[in-house]
Order: structure tokens, then C-alpha cells, then sequence
């Protein structure tokens, strides 16, 4: 069996190219653009790439660009005012709170406390009961992963059948994690269709294997590189790796006194192969198409602005 290799570069190049024009169109239009935030700490090696990359990648939409980067002993009092005052500037219009926090902190606290008008992740617990129960109809945006993945399966003709089974691998780190495990339960319930299984498996359960072999679509988010075996994939299984890993630095290619990250997901496109029928691999699968998504949503998030600053026509009597 060959497996397809899905790569997000043809839908995350497609959405960039759409969110820059329009950025562009709106400045031309209103003399105005959209304001992003990202808040971020040096907790993970891989910070110190995955921060650059988010703020080149924003600027070069055309966004105005405001970055927080705290201390790693940061107390929850002195982000919570970093926040405050983030919701409170009119200029921005998203803010985005990088993964992962520091220990000390609690997640759920910390995106509690943005704006969920400016949480465009669809992290706020606001904005996931939204995507949980869309019949409230409070959904703003998009929730990122979903719609990635969404985006990512139409342009390569995977379609989900009836009966199918579902399995999220989930580190128990992860698990333990509440803003973790909601994001992935409240991703799971738009993305497995009504009529599939869905089983969310703690990678420490001793019959974690048993569950892998059942799947039809694996969802693996591990902190251990290449984690998952052959041996333990179904035949025709469609692999959806999610959690990025720095495994080393090696020199640039283009400039040997540059170091450039070594990225590994938790399966290795080698050993699915010819067993998946399809992967979506770390790196360049689903987490490239997700920061498209997020710009899109802070337009989204800018032009909602505009339209609540529109003069109201007034019904004369």
C-alpha cells in the first residue's frame, strides 16, 4: 500500500496569500490593519524558533505586531496584567497565548482572562462551548486544528466513512494538562463524524496498543519523538501527528554558522509507511496549515471590529 503524504504547504500558502491581500485591501479601504499580539515564554527549546517564526510570519501578512515575552519564573499577577492591558488596546485585535506556559502557571487561568473577541484559537472557554455546541451559535472563528484539518482532508480527498474508529494518543503529561485535554476533546468533536468511535488513550495505558491497532485515524500528540512502532498501526490507518519536537540543531545548509532546527513528530513517516494510507507528519502536515488559520482569524477579528464601529441607520418615525 502507498502512503499518501499529506503536506499543509498547498493550503497554507493559498491561505497566507488570501490573508495578505486582504490585509492589504483593508489598509488601502480603512487605512487601518489588523493588530496581533503573541504572549510567550522561553520554557521549550523550541521557543526560541517557534516565537520568531509566529511574529516574521504575522508581519509579513502585513499585521502590526506586538509581542510579550516573559520571564519563565513570570507569576500568574504579572501576566494577568500583561493580558489586561492587551484587551484593553484598541490597535490589537487578537491575542494569542504561545504553548507551552511555565509550570507555575495554570493554563486555563491565564486564557480565561483574554478577551475571548480576541482569543481567535478558539482556546477561550467561551469560544470552545462555541465550537462543543455550535446550536448556541456564539461561534466568532473557526477553532484552528479542526479547521486545519478540515481544509487539509478536503484538498486531499480523504473522507471519513461510516463506523470508522478514532483514536487520540495523548501523553499523559497532556492528559494532566486541562487546557490540553480540553483542546483536544473539543477538536475531536468536530472533527469525528456523529456515526464514529472516538477513544482518547493515555500513552502510558498498558493497553494503549490495542487501542492503536483498532484506529482507523490515529491522532498521536507525544513529547517522545518517532514514539509509535509499526506493529501497532492498522493496515489503511490515516495518521494525524500533531505535537512538533526539537530533536537536535544542526548548521544551516545556506550559512554553516547558523543552526536550523531538527523537528520530529511522534511517528516517523518511514515506519508508516506502505501500512498508513495516508499521514499528516511533523513537520509540515497539520501545525503549518493551523497558524494560516489563525491569521485568517485575526482578520476575521478586525473586520468583526469594524463592522461593530459602523454608524447604526436610525428608523426615523
Amino acid at each position: 500500500m502507498e502512503t499518501k503524504i499529506i503536506k499543509g504547504d498547498f493550503v497554507k500558502d493559498k491561505i497566507f496569500g488570501e490573508v495578505k491581500n486582504e490585509v492589504s485591501r483593508l489598509l488601502e479601504k480603512y487605512q487601518q490593519i489588523p493588530g496581533i499580539a503573541f504572549v510567550g515564554f522561553n520554557c521549550t527549546p523550541l521557543a526560541k524558533y517557534n516565537i520568531p517564526l509566529h511574529i516574521h510570519m504575522a508581519q509579513n501578512m502585513g499585521f502590526q505586531v506586538f509581542t510579550e515575552i516573559l520571564s519563565n519564573d513570570a507569576r500568574e499577577e504579572e501576566v494577568f496584567e500583561v493580558i489586561d492591558r492587551l484587551n484593553s488596546d484598541r490597535n490589537i485585535h487578537a491575542i494569542v497565548l504561545l504553548q507551552p506556559l511555565p509550570e507555575q502557571l495554570n493554563p486555563v487561568r491565564i486564557v480565561n482572562m483574554i478577551d475571548p473577541v480576541k482569543e481567535v484559537e478558539g482556546f477561550h472557554p467561551v469560544n470552545m462551548m462555541a465550537t462543543m455546541v455550535p446550536d448556541i451559535r456564539a461561534e466568532r472563528y473557526p477553532m484552528c486544528l479542526p479547521e486545519a484539518l478540515f481544509e487539509m482532508f478536503s484538498e486531499a480527498g480523504v473522507q471519513p466513512v461510516k463506523d470508522q474508529e478514532w483514536v487520540f494518543l495523548v501523553d499523559d503529561g497532556f492528559f494532566s494538562n486541562t487546557l490540553t485535554k480540553m483542546i483536544v476533546r473539543a477538536a475531536a468533536s468536530r472533527v469525528v463524524p456523529n456515526d464514529c468511535a472516538a477513544t482518547f488513550v493515555n500513552k502510558d495505558s498498558k493497553h494503549m496498543v490495542e487501542h492503536c491497532k483498532r484506529a482507523d485515524f490515529l491522532v498521536v500528540v507525544t513529547k517522545i519523538p518517532e514514539y509509535i512502532q509499526p506493529e501497532w498501526l492498522k493496515p489503511g490507518v490515516c495518521i494525524i501527528d500533531i505535537y512538533s519536537n526539537l530533536v537536535k540543531e544542526v548548521p544551516s545548509k545556506a550559512d554553516p554558522e547558523k543552526l536550523v532546527p531538527v523537528i520530529r513528530g511522534g511517528v516517523s513517516v518511514g515506519v508508516a509507511d506502505n501500512i498508513a494510507s495516508a499521514i499528516l507528519p511533523i513537520p509540515g502536515g497539520l501545525m503549518t496549515v493551523v497558524m494560516a488559520i489563525l491569521f485568517r482569524n485575526t482578520v476575521i477579528a478586525f473586520k468583526n471590529e469594524l463592522s461593530m464601529l459602523k454608524p447604526q441607520k436610525i428608523a426615523l418615525s
